[in-house]
């Protein structure tokens, strides 16, 4: 995921600098044991060359601070050095002032009656608005941290959230919860820096190679919220949200190949507990994104339907169907249009002008009628036929699909969107080899249809292989399809209706010529028939 100046990279290990504090002992308040747990366990995370990479020497670790200057010293002097990423995350006890309602971090002994022997988090925030660092990540785990959230108000310019005027590429700061929460210190970590580290080990399906921030928060919020537990918050300025954090882990373990079409160990009607379920199956990755797949890939593999639009409607084998974008991540509403640069939204695009079907997933949260009672059902292939803007009632404009259930839904038959097409795409950039046409719908979003030479299957038995396809405008497709043209093996092509030679074939990749000789054999016809 990239930020509008382009940064997705993962933290400079040379530039970049953390601080993790956490204060699990305390002389007046309750031990947080869980405490400790986190602070070795993020440090080793962050010092793994196969997540993030950084330095030992430049990944402070301060537990159990005394004073305020054990807090914040560490903190003024990472922030001095930092010129890429500072990351700065507390847990502990988070107490509310009495009086002015700010928030302040507990250190080993502060006292509730003493609000003086609490460390303010102004002061933090104050040495992060005055670091070099282009990027800035604070991460509070304590109860009331969303109260913080209220120093970003919309009141302020984004160039004083976290940083003073500061050329920032963004800042960004998650907090785990707005209540005055348990920690659940009973478990091995607190329940917002456990999920936290669980997608740190276990990555993310179907997000890219590397996750920012937002990727990480989106599932770590949705597991916490599945847990009824409270609902962490995040706030952004410049893009913060896209700033890139640990490699995906499960990325680098496993295939994570885009799967169009149906899969062969899912029967549509099949019914899971969770999102994890689904995403474990194969029949939609990502744990929280709704749309899966992307314009580069081949279009949108999947979709979750579960009432997460008011200007949804699904009426069972007819889904009109909302896009993605414009969204509050901490309230859900509409904040701004929805535009097709997101991904999801061109996918859907993809899929449709190349009419590619799409699994469909319903969460229990959807249409009474067609959605399970409980967890998702797995509910087969629809193909998206129409794409169109609708301006909402409070005048945001989103983007909204008519999807419509096919038939094929019958295991390994319809698997069009393959390795194959997308090599194919990329090497003749979306341009046709007939005619040099390179087909784009609205959006920019770039298209062209795979045709194999020799068709696949019975009774053709053609393989499949980029040495058996063309890459083809649609209108090229079908007439190469339906024999009016033929290629001889020198690559002329021939328009059969009139005998006429349109040109040269473009060739970027290797055809195998007996193919060509095939689809001449079975659609050659004699000029002196007549026409039907």
């Amino acid at each position: 995921m990239e930020n509008r100046d382009g940064a997705s990279q993962l933290p400079d290990p040379k530039t970049s600098r953390v601080v993790l504090i956490g204060v699990s002992s305390y002389d007046h308040l309750e031990d947080l044991p869980a405490v400790e747990n986190n602070l070795k366990t993020l440090s080793e995370i962050l010092q793994d060359k196969r997540i993030c990479g950084l330095a030992p020497e430049d990944c402070t670790v301060v537990h159990n601070p005394l004073t305020a200057e054990d807090m914040l010293d560490p903190i003024k002097e990472a922030a001095a050095e930092a010129t890429d990423v500072l990351l700065v995350y507390f847990a502990g006890h988070g107490i509310l002032h009495s009086t002015s309602g700010t928030l302040h971090l507990a250190r080993s002994g502060t006292d509730r009656n003493r609000m003086y022997t609490a460390v303010d988090y102004d002061h933090v925030r104050q040495e992060l608005r005055h670091s070099r660092a282009a990027r800035i990540i604070a991460i509070l785990d304590c109860c009331h941290s969303g109260q913080a959230l209220n120093s970003m108000g919309s009141s302020d310019t984004p160039s004083s959230l976290l940083a003073d005027g500061a050329a920032l590429t963004g800042t960004c700061l998650l907090a785990s919860s707005s209540e005055n929460a348990a920690s659940n210190a009973g478990g091995t970590y607190t329940a917002f820096t456990g999920q936290l580290i669980d997608v740190a080990r276990k990555g993310i399906p179907g997000c890219p190679a590397v996750l920012s921030v937002d990727d990480i928060f989106l599932v770590v919020r949705e597991a916490l919220q599945d847990e009824g537990l409270p609902i962490p918050q995040r706030r952004e300025s410049d893009h913060g949200g896209s700033i890139a954090l640990f490699r995906n882990q499960h990325s680098s373990r496993g295939p994570g190949e885009p799967a169009y079409g149906p899969l062969r160990d899912a029967r549509p009607s099949s019914w899971f507990p969770d999102r994890r379920a689904v995403s474990s199956a194969g029949i939609h990755r990502p744990l929280q994104a709704g749309i899966c797949g992307t314009v580069a890939n081949g279009g949108a593999e999947s979709i979750v339907v579960s009432g997460g639009y008011e200007d949804d409607r699904d009426f069972g084998d007819v889904i009109v169907y909302t896009g993605h974008g414009g969204r509050d991540p901490n309230t859900g509403e509409q904040i701004k249009d929805q535009v097709l640069k997101d991904s999801g939204n061109a996918a859907l695009v993809k899929s449709m002008v190349v009419d590619m079907p799409i699994r469909v997933v319903r969460g229990a949260a959807g249409s009474s009628k067609y959605s399970p009672k409980t967890g998702y059902s797995y509910d087969g292939l629809f193909r998206v036929t129409d794409a169109w803007i609708k301006v909402r009632e409070d005048g945001f404009k989103v983007w909204q699909y008519l999807l419509k259930k096919t038939v094929d839904d019958v295991a390994g038959e319809v698997l069009v969107a393959d390795s194959n097409s997308r090599e194919l795409q990329k090497i003749y950039d979306c341009s046709c080899q007939i005619c040099g046409q390179q087909m784009l719908a609205f959006g920019h979003v770039k298209f062209a249809m795979i045709q194999y030479i020799r068709p696949l299957g019975f009774p053709h038995d053609g393989l499949e292989g980029i040495e058996n396809a063309l890459c083809l405008c649609s209108n090229h497709r079908d007439l190469f399809r339906y024999g009016t043209l033929i290629i001889e093996d020198d690559f002329t092509v021939v328009d059969q209706i009139d005998g006429e030679e349109l040109g040269v074939l473009t060739v970027k990749h290797e055809i195998n010529v007996s193919n060509l000789q095939y689809h001449r054999e079975r659609y050659q016809v004699q000029h002196d028939e007549p026409p039907l």
